[in-house]
């Protein structure tokens, strides 16, 4: 187990400590303001002799402070930047994407702060990709993400997603082979993300309720916040309410513990209000799923999956239940109470065909990252003209996006997380300590979450957004766990060898 004992700091070291905390500060001053400078620069090139100065001193502070920032950063560095880049990317102050595929100075500073993280990584995370087969798989995906950004039809979208996610590769990385107090940082740090968004957009839909509400679905009333969706936001407020059960159970009595449960409820409620079906049936069934195998209930499961193929079997020989159940769900579930909008899951199957024609045309590396936003209007769109941005399935997103080679490594990655954290959550009762045993458990439930979401929305699929930020916390959980498991196997055939 990797130790956390703290030392007593000398004034030596509080005097680094706080000359790193300024070099960093400065380093995303200076990297936002080159973002602003160049778009300013774009846009009205007539004032060049006043951006000129700007943008080489922007350039000169980066390579000043940033590369011995980078070189030596704070412990918490890596765990700030990943929250940083989990809230910019899908915050917005706009309704509606950049038409076309093209960017905006939103676009350019979320891409300033992607690039941010991955100059970290390249400094701090990149020597230890190779450490575990799954952090390398991850590895691989980013890479051949960044790749795919050469023939993407949205290139500039490509490449800024593409630098994301190597940057996330590498955070990822480093906080699977840093301390344990390390890792719930990254944790902590999105579960900040989830409350402040969450307070957010309450402030917001009390001042402002236009601009709070997500307005392509205006009869629904549903809350979007400062996120470019409905379903933007509710994903993130799935997470806060699955990060906040940890708060919760490891916050001491008093003020924090009630402070976290006053943030659960508000994250709940903001939740439910917006409507986002797949975030709060992925939290639900993900619960329940974890709860299942935390207790070891193999009868049980076999149980539910026998009355499920049951029911699914008594409503495919009766076509009139059929029609009943679906009546049933549609009053319950579907906005518009028609058992249509169940059926065609809301016109994701139409979109769901659509995209299969699209992969068979180049099914093994894709169009490229971003590109769906400009292929799926070629081969989708109603009597109205009305399409889609995303094909609203994390496979067919990533099929589009990166082909089977790219899907195959994605799906590699997802998949030995999620049974190797099942291995972990199984084994805890003996293994791990309360800390560790949340953790894990946290993890594991946003792995579920997140699985279930992906079934109807892109998620963590092609471009990098929130989603791909959890799934990265979530691998670094899992390496952390299986190195140590390691470690320690390790540790007992060398005891075993030295007693021969």
């Amino acid at each position: 187990m990797t130790s956390n004992a703290s030392f007593a700091l000398t004034p030596a070291m509080r005097r680094a400590s706080r000359s790193r905390t300024f070099a960093g500060a400065i380093t995303l001053l200076a990297l936002l303001t080159l973002a602003v400078d160049l778009v300013w620069l774009v846009m009205a090139p007539q004032l060049f002799m006043l951006q000129l100065p700007l943008l080489l001193g922007a350039v000169f502070l980066l390579l000043f402070f940033g590369l011995g920032y980078f070189l030596n950063p704070p412990e918490w560095t890596g765990a700030f930047l990943m929250a940083l880049l989990y809230l910019a990317q899908d915050f917005t102050l706009r309704q509606g994407l950049v038409g076309g595929g093209g960017v905006d100075l939103q676009s350019l500073v979320k891409g300033g702060i992607a690039a941010l993280l991955m100059g970290y990584g390249l400094f701090n995370g990149v020597t230890r990709v190779a450490r575990q087969p799954v952090l390398l798989l991850l590895f691989a995906y980013a890479s051949f993400g960044l790749l795919s950004a050469s023939y993407s039809s949205a290139r500039a979208l490509g490449i800024g997603s593409g630098i994301a996610l190597l940057g996330i590769a590498f955070a990822t990385a480093r906080a699977a082979t840093m301390t344990q107090k390390d890792l719930k940082a990254y944790w902590y740090g999105l579960y900040i993300v989830a409350a402040g968004l969450c307070v957010s957009s309450f402030i917001l839909l009390g001042t402002v309720p236009l601009m709070a509400r997500d307005l392509a679905d205006p009869g629904a009333y549903r809350l979007r916040g400062l996120t470019g969706s409905a379903n933007s936001l509710g994903p993130i407020m799935a997470l806060g309410v699955i990060a906040g059960l940890m708060m919760i159970k490891q916050a001491q009595p008093g003020w924090r513990k009630n402070l976290h449960r006053v943030l659960w409820v508000a994250m709940v409620a903001a939740l439910v209000l917006t409507n986002s079906r797949s975030s709060l049936l992925g939290l639900g069934l993900g619960l329940m799923a974890v709860a299942v195998v935390r207790r070891r209930q193999t009868i049980l499961t076999v149980l539910l999956i026998l009355l499920s193929g049951a029911l699914f079997l008594t409503v495919v020989a009766l076509p009139s239940l059929a029609k009943g159940v679906l009546s049933f769900f549609a009053e319950t579930l579907s906005r518009s109470g028609t058992t249509e909008e169940l059926t065609n899951l809301t016109g994701r199957s139409e979109i769901w065909q659509a995209c299969w024609e699209l992969i068979k045309e180049k099914p093994w590396h894709g169009y490229g990252l971003g590109s769906v936003r400009i292929e799926i209007p070629k081969v989708f769109y109603d009597e109205w003209g009305n399409t889609a941005a995303t094909a609203h399935n994390f496979v067919l997103e990533s099929l589009i996006s990166v082909g089977v080679i790219g899907t195959s490594l994605l799906l590699a990655v997802v998949l030995i997380s999620m049974f190797g954290l099942v291995r972990v959550v199984t084994q805890s009762q003996t293994l791990l300590d309360d800390d560790q045993r949340e953790i894990a458990l946290c993890a594991l439930r946003c792995m579920f979450m997140l699985l279930i979401h992906a079934m109807v929305e892109r998620a963590f699929a092609g471009m990098a957004a929130p989603s791909t930020v959890l799934l990265g916390v979530c691998v670094a959980t899992y390496a952390f766990f299986a190195l140590q498991r390691s470690q320690q196997e390790q540790v007992r055939t060398q005891r075993v060898m030295s007693l021969r």
